[in-house]
């Protein structure tokens, strides 16, 4: 269904009515897919940054809070431009849908099922979607996510010297039926941090075609790292930008969650 309409879409002749209309269109999809309403949640401190770099793109992020947990998705829907974002955009409301269907508890069971259903649309085609979805508890500190192909969580634990990149990677949604999921777990102390994102900051590249990197985002966490979660969400944007000379050729997103208490620095 979502790659019909994709196609519908494109083989428009686009006038001067139509184009304004496209527009349009493509502008409330992009500020569904990217500008969200951060809960406040007591005990955790969240920041989000996202940009697309054309009108519309491929990337998502979705957060919110529900039944004393933290709920949040990071995807990223491979092609260009109003189809791709499309895709992303309906699966954000599917993963919505499932979360109120089977409970955040079953979170490799939603991915499993969220691939399902995406990889009937893309059949004959070579399109896919990379997720992360995951659940904080604010209280415990329990983290769980499940990772479909997508760029793994960075863990800086309050006191540690370096980063964990933490969880296991699983194949991307719509390539494959019936994949195995599993749902990795971790807790976060006072004061820990995580760093979510997509590939469109690691993959920056500078006038030399030198790319961010990992080990580049890693660095400069270990830089900010006193930073709230949204100074540090900005800082790193800043630091690719800086890095591209400010023109990122992808979508780019980040979330940073922080746990609060006592102990934060």
């Amino acid at each position: 269904m979502w790659q019909s309409v994709a196609k519908a879409i494109g083989a428009l002749t686009i006038g001067d009515d139509a184009a304004r209309q496209y527009d349009i269109a493509a502008e409330r999809i992009q500020s569904a897919l990217l500008n969200i309403t951060v809960p406040k949640v007591p005990g955790l401190d969240v920041g989000v940054r996202a940009e697309p770099a054309r009108l519309v793109g491929g990337d998502y992020i979705d957060v919110f809070f529900r039944n004393g947990h933290l709920l949040f998705g990071l995807g990223d829907a491979s092609g260009k431009s109003l189809g791709a974002a499309i895709n992303a955009l309906m699966l954000r409301y599917l993963l919505r849908g499932l979360i109120a269907v089977l409970g955040h508890e079953q979170l490799a069971a939603i991915v499993r099922h969220a691939n399902d259903v995406v990889g009937e649309d893309l059949e004959e085609t070579d399109y896919f979607i990379t997720l992360l979805a995951g659940t904080l508890h604010p209280e415990s500190g329990k983290l769980r996510t499940v990772n479909a192909g997508h760029e793994p969580p960075l863990v800086l634990r309050a006191n540690a010297p370096d980063i964990e990149i933490v969880g296991q990677h699983g194949i991307v949604l719509g390539v494959e039926p019936h994949p195995h999921y599993v749902a990795h777990e971790t807790t976060l102390g006072i004061g820990d941090r995580v760093v979510l994102y997509t590939d469109g900051l690691t993959e920056a590249s500078n006038s030399r075609g030198e790319l961010f990197t990992v080990e580049r985002l890693r660095e400069r966490f270990l830089e900010h790292r006193f930073l709230p979660a949204q100074e540090l969400a900005d800082a790193l944007f800043a630091d690719v930008k800086l890095h591209s000379n400010d023109e990122m050729r992808d979508d780019a997103t980040i979330l940073v969650l922080r746990r609060l208490g006592d102990a934060v620095g």
